[in-house]
């Protein structure tokens, strides 16, 4: 799968130059997955210099964003001691979303083999090899180094061309089917869930045709909420509330009344069917 590269970002908080060379890539992940991290606050993060740290790029499935040119010095890893200093001196650093998809490990995995085919054969390490951290997590760098060496196995890539995509019983309830092939349309991280809402309160964020077992709370948006806001004009909070339910419904051609109740899903079904929003 080819991935989209978006240069228009540049981190707040870098250093000019390589006077020691570049001997490695580092994996991280934006924060643990329970935090519900997006592509967009990772960047945020970098851009905004909140943090006073940087990578040199950030990567999900289909998108890679460069924040620091590989030539100058990304405040990534820190710098280590010992035989495993010059993290931030000598290392190229992507920010990898925590969630794993295949589409991910894909996406990162084409990353490293063009690095490489510019900057030789490097190897790679977890952020842990140069300061304490639990980052990347889980993430398996084996893994990403066979994709890279093209040696992982066919199966393990998004094959969208020879896959039927899911076919949606149009009944108005939004399950985790729904909001699966709902995310797959959008091309976000696929996991059946609409994460980060804010805790109903039977006015305002009204949804009773969205399963309970598919939300989780905690305010910090939804990814697949951010893209339909994107695509629809709207603020990009992230949280399927009034606004954005009526934003959907227009787009939908049903009733404004910003409620996310069945007839609403009903049409978003039938429009998921055709492989469309």
């Amino acid at each position: 799968m080819a991935y989209e590269t978006l240069t228009q970002y540049t981190a707040a908080c870098y250093t000019s130059g390589r006077p020691y060379g570049i001997t490695s890539i580092t994996i991280h992940w934006w924060d643990d997955p329970s935090r519900h991290p997006t592509f967009e606050g990772a960047i945020s993060t970098f851009t905004s210099g909140s943090r006073r740290t940087s990578a040199h790029y950030v990567a999900e499935a289909g998108r890679v964003a460069c924040l620091v040119d590989p030539d100058d010095r990304a405040w990534a890893c820190g710098d280590g001691v010992g035989r495993n200093s010059g993290g931030n001196d000598r290392s190229i650093s992507i920010e990898c979303n925590p969630r794993q998809s295949d589409g991910d490990y894909e996406t990162i995995g084409e990353l490293i083999r063009d690095l490489r085919g510019v900057y030789g054969d490097l190897p790679l390490h977890p952020h842990r090899h140069w300061t304490s951290t639990d980052c990347p997590g889980t993430y398996d760098l084996d893994r990403l180094d066979r994709i890279a060496r093209g040696s992982a196995p066919a199966e393990s890539a998004p094959r969208p061309e020879t896959t039927a995509p899911t076919v949606l019983e149009v009944d108005g309830s939004c399950g985790p089917l729904t909001i699966r092939r709902w995310q797959e349309v959008m091309g976000t991280s696929v996991d059946g869930k609409i994460s980060g809402q804010l805790v109903p309160d039977c006015r305002t964020y009204w949804r009773p045709a969205l399963v309970d077992s598919c939300v989780t709370y905690g305010g910090y948006g939804s990814e697949l909420i951010r893209r339909v806001q994107a695509q629809l004009g709207q603020g990009q909070d992230g949280l399927l509330g009034p606004g954005t339910i009526r934003a959907i419904q227009a787009h939908l051609g049903v009733a404004q009344d910003a409620s996310f109740g069945p007839a609403t899903v009903r049409a978003l079904q039938t429009r998921l069917n055709e492989n469309r929003f």
